[in-house]
């Protein structure tokens, strides 16, 4: 690597270790993670900057953010340019992947529900899908967890996959908790040797760059290492099925994506991408990723906008407002198409801006404070929308003076 990567990379190194440390400013103030005096010092003081220090705290994220999003598009730009090697994007994506690896998810209890769902097979040997953490009370983890009142959303495979990381750690909550997020985390760094394999395989020299996009994205390193969200699992079974079609092995991508059905049910969609991709004559690996992206938005806007039951889930798992993490259903599929500068500028600014949707709950401590949903409505839909605005403009003034 030369001068120019040591230097960004140590940037990257800071940042992760930066927000690593910033996330345990939100542990529950209900869990006690360890009975080291020194450790739980650094927490608690922390902990007073996360929840009494409000304003502080939200205004440090908010910088962190915008850091962060500086840093990945002039990393971007660079990549572009061609002065950034593979190898320091490999070297880069390993360090952010491992730094925030032991983070806390401050943003989202998810983490916890997954760890609890398996806890209720590998401990209590009984079935997620009939008993719920409500059904434990005398459990200690009942007291820091949210969403106990239900019974887990999830497909078996997903359930299956996550009784791995419970039985080796032996009951031990710290130790589950780290092997959750090292399986977890091991599926971004495999998400970005896939996204680098399946654009090589087009023969152009944007692989680093298309898999750059993915590996550096600030939403997948905060919403798939850190709050550690079972969708980058998904996605990486529907990037694998885009792997194997790129192969011709039409057989195994569609075992990918009927796997990714029974990791998380919202998998079916792409049987419907790629049944249309069949039919096309042409461009059958672009019309596959293009129809994944349409269809997963509109899912993501109807399953956003309107209170719905999820057919075959039982009840408690309904859902009326946009996540951030939903981003994962689409995002890492515009990474696949890097000739689309319009796609990746414009997905780029929806990440960003979906992040600020916390501001409310970091500043307020609560999502039910006056005025929260429109200041999230705003923040999401704002910076997205003037960005398209200026490329539609910028498309026209070429088309014009050309």
């Amino acid at each position: 690597m030369n001068r120019l990567e040591y230097k960004l990379l140590a940037i990257n190194i800071i940042l992760a270790a930066v927000l690593a440390l910033f996330s345990y400013a939100y542990v529950d103030l209900n869990l006690t993670l360890t009975k080291n005096t020194s450790i739980l010092g650094v927490i608690t003081k922390l902990q007073h900057f996360g929840y009494y220090q409000r304003p502080n705290a939200t205004t440090f994220y908010f910088l962190l953010l915008l850091v962060f999003y500086g840093n990945y598009v002039a990393n971007l730009i660079l990549f572009i340019k061609k002065r950034l090697s593979i190898k320091y994007l490999a070297v880069s994506t390993f360090f952010a992947t491992a730094i925030l690896i032991p983070s806390y998810p401050f943003l989202s209890s998810d983490l916890f529900n997954y760890m609890f769902d398996a806890k209720i097979i590998t401990t209590y040997h009984l079935n997620p899908y009939s008993y719920k953490p409500l059904d434990f009370p005398n459990d200690d983890w009942i007291r820091f967890m949210r969403w106990t009142h239900r019974y887990s959303p999830y497909g078996p495979l997903w359930l299956i996959y996550s009784t791995l990381p419970s039985i080796l750690g032996f009951g031990k909550f710290m130790l589950t908790f780290l092997l959750f997020k090292i399986f977890i985390g091991i599926f971004h760094i495999l998400n970005t040797i896939l996204i680098y394999k399946i654009i090589q395989k087009f023969k152009n020299n944007l692989s680093i760059f298309g898999s750059a996009i993915y590996a550096l994205n600030p939403v997948f390193l905060i919403e798939g290492v850190t709050n550690a969200h079972n969708d980058i699992v998904h996605i990486f079974l529907i990037i694998l099925s885009v792997y194997f079609l790129t192969n011709s092995k039409y057989f195994f991508s569609t075992t990918a994506i009927i796997t990714g059905i029974f990791v998380k049910y919202l998998s079916l969609l792409s049987s419907i991408a790629l049944i249309y991709s069949n039919l096309t004559r042409t461009n059958k690996i672009e019309n596959y990723i293009l129809s994944n992206i349409i269809l997963y938005s509109i899912f993501t806007f109807i399953f956003s906008s309107f209170r719905l039951t999820v057919p075959f889930i039982s009840s408690g798992s309904l859902q009326t407002q946009f996540q951030p993490w939903y981003l994962f259903w689409t995002l890492p599929l515009v990474s696949l198409l890097p000739k689309k500068t319009l796609l990746i500028v414009l997905s780029t600014a929806i990440g960003f801006s979906s992040m600020l949707r916390y501001i409310p709950f970091l500043y307020y401590g609560e999502w039910s404070q006056p005025h929260t949903a429109i200041i999230m409505q705003i923040s999401t839909i704002t910076l997205p929308a003037i960005t398209l605005l200026l490329l539609l403009i910028k498309k026209y003034r070429e088309t014009i003076f050309n």
